[in-house]
């Protein structure tokens, strides 16, 4: 019979899994520690902060014993990995997304979008820059993901999998406000 962790357990394994990423630890490691952490629950059937401590506490140890150093802070991390390339990239989508919302908003109350010109044509020019930047994103993504990934020692399984309810989600906000924008303006145009 498979052990099955609870929502506790499962939040304290996230929590560690995200500390452990923070300090750089490899992701086989990672794996390797979450794969402990679980069969000693498993076994033992301990609340995981009584048995290890807090995630951050456990992942510190972790990352001290494999000479990994403490980390910056995540600001610091995320400002220092950032690139103008991904600035730019940002600012772009940025502005591609409120040129489809205007597009969308002009279309639906029969008017022109920014700057006169047509409002089909703003919005689908922004859909297809967003359409190129999400592809692009995604195929990033998609090729790193693999280099560092953290895989179960017992199964062979990654173990950090991204929920489909997440993708729905994902999908689903951005759509429905969307269609609020056309709704909208077709509503103020009526």
């Amino acid at each position: 019979m498979e052990y099955r962790l609870t929502t506790t357990d499962q939040a304290w394994c996230d929590d560690l899994l995200l500390a452990l990423r923070v300090r750089d630890v490899p992701g086989a490691r990672i794996g390797e520690v979450l794969a402990e952490v679980q069969s000693h629950l498993a076994e033992t059937g301990e609340e995981p902060r009584d048995a290890f401590g807090a995630p951050r506490e456990y992942a510190d140890q972790v990352a001290a014993a494999l000479g990994v150093s403490a980390p910056d802070g995540v600001w610091r991390q995320l400002v220092r990995g950032l690139s103008w390339r991904d600035l730019a990239g940002a600012a772009v989508i940025g502005v591609a997304t409120y040129l489809l919302a205007d597009g969308l908003w002009s279309l639906g109350a029969g008017e022109s979008a920014v700057f006169g010109l047509p409002s089909w044509l703003v919005a689908l020019a922004a859909l297809l820059v967003l359409g190129v930047a999400t592809a692009r994103i995604v195929t990033a993504a998609r090729s790193g993901r693999d280099d560092d990934a953290v895989i179960d020692p017992r199964t062979g399984a990654d173990m950090v999998g991204f929920p489909r309810s997440a993708v729905a989600l994902l999908v689903g906000v951005p759509l429905l406000s969307l269609a609020a924008m056309l709704v909208g303006g077709y509503l103020v145009g009526w």
